[in-house]
């Protein structure tokens, strides 16, 4: 609406929750009483004064209220979704492998039971990596530009990164 793009007003009950709603409609007939009280100003201060305001200002007003108490729950509301969805991957998995436990499988069997039963739900097991064919292409992209640079290089760059993957190496076998 601040473009310039007009929201038709049947969208209200679709953007709005039912309060701001209810907000929206107080508002719109606050502004109907006060036209029915005074005439139409004729100056900015004068519509400041008592308050006048468009039906397209009164709904731009509570859509960026709406819009800012978005941005405060946006991270609860991020939050809330991922717990309902460990939730139901927890449910599925444990569904699953206590189905396989009756069944009289045990141990790794039983997990793999679990693991197939979040894969066919759409979740990604928790020691897969989970890389998608797309994931696994960039990879390989990446893998073969990095081929093709180390070949392009110089004797010394070739040094240097020679000197580099040693040194990782050795940071590598101190972590163990």
């Amino acid at each position: 609406m601040e473009r310039g793009e007009e929201v038709e007003a049947k969208k209200d009950k679709t953007l709005l929750n039912d309060a701001q709603q209810q907000s929206l409609k107080d508002a719109l007939a606050h502004q109907q009483q006060l036209k029915k009280l005074h005439k139409r100003p004729k100056t900015q201060e004068e519509k400041d004064k008592i308050g006048w305001k468009e039906i397209r200002e009164v709904r731009l007003e509570i859509y960026r209220q709406a819009l800012q108490e978005l941005n405060r729950n946006v991270v609860a509301d991020i939050r809330e979704l991922q717990r309902q969805r460990e939730a139901k991957a927890n449910r599925v998995f444990m569904d699953a492998w206590s189905e396989a436990i009756k069944e009289g499988k045990r141990g790794a069997s039983a997990q793999s039971v679990g693991n197939i039963a979040l894969t066919s739900a759409g979740f990604t097991p928790s020691h897969s990596v989970g890389l998608s064919k797309r994931d696994r292409e960039i990879r390989d992209m990446e893998d073969a530009l990095r081929k093709q640079f180390e070949a392009q290089a110089s004797d010394e760059e070739k040094e240097q990164l020679a000197i580099l993957k040693e040194h990782e190496k050795a940071l590598e076998k101190r972590k163990k």
